[in-house]
């Protein structure tokens, strides 16, 4: 399955944010109320989601979530990227020290202007590159539900996210 199909799936009747960081940046996405949520993982070459998805992204899930160490394949993320479409409300990629760039390359240029963010922390050094790229919408990833609710609103759907780890952790680099 793909990772559109997945998503448009499982959070159906949502405004769904695919959200590719790093997943000790989960707490930025914790909203009163939780908003749903779920993960996606590369599994046997495709981009599943776990049985217990979806949930509310609370606290208490966010503070779990950071334990989860996922096998990380940067180049079959940027090939299943290249696949996606606009059923798909907004791409936010993470930047974390530029690590967002080869993702940025691999979402499909028709995407970029309107349905998709770079988020970043404190700040962006690369803003220039990524507006080479097409990228016009830059926020700091805590402002990412606030700057966004309104267009779910718009929308008439609770917002949906869909996140996918991009930095692989274990017990030596967490």
């Amino acid at each position: 399955m793909s990772i559109t199909s997945e998503i448009n799936e499982k959070l159906d009747q949502c405004f769904t944010i695919l959200i590719l960081d790093n997943e000790v940046t989960l707490d930025a996405f914790v909203t009163e109320p939780a908003l749903k949520w779920l993960r996606l993982l590369n599994t046997d070459g495709a981009y599943k989601t776990p049985d217990q998805y979806p949930t509310r992204l609370t606290k208490q899930e966010s503070d779990r979530e950071e334990m989860n160490w996922d096998k990380v394949n940067l180049n079959h993320l940027q090939a299943e990227m290249a696949r996606l479409n606009n059923s798909i409300d907004l791409v936010a990629i993470g930047n974390n020290a530029s690590q967002g760039l080869p993702l940025a390359r691999a979402l499909p240029t028709t995407l970029r202007k309107n349905n998709a963010a770079i988020i970043y922390g404190a700040s962006l050094p690369e803003q220039s590159i990524y507006q080479g790229l097409g990228y016009q919408n830059f926020w700091p990833r805590e402002k990412l539900i606030e700057i966004v609710w309104p267009l779910a609103q718009n929308d008439e759907g609770e917002i949906g996210l869909a996140f996918i780890n991009t930095i692989e952790h274990n017990e030596l680099n967490y």
